[in-house]
């Protein structure tokens, strides 16, 4: 499943989410250890290309979120 901006997923803390790379456009999601879905990752170019993904309208970067 691709989880798009308009998808809710639910979490209750930051630290329960947690992803693993699959391809360089897209990362595995996983709330508490269990698979969520595929999400797209982007680019922040002010941020020297700081990679992020776009969940519940919210920007997350990656290097802060836990990696499996």
């Amino acid at each position: 499943m691709l989880i798009e901006e308009d998808v809710e997923v639910i979490f209750d803390k930051y630290e329960d989410l947690s992803f693993k790379d699959i391809q360089d456009i897209n990362v595995e999601l996983y709330v508490k250890g269990e698979y969520i879905g595929d999400i797209p990752v982007w680019g922040d170019s002010e941020m020297d290309g700081r990679e992020y993904i776009c969940l519940n309208y919210e920007i997350l970067y990656l290097d802060e979120l836990k990696k499996q």
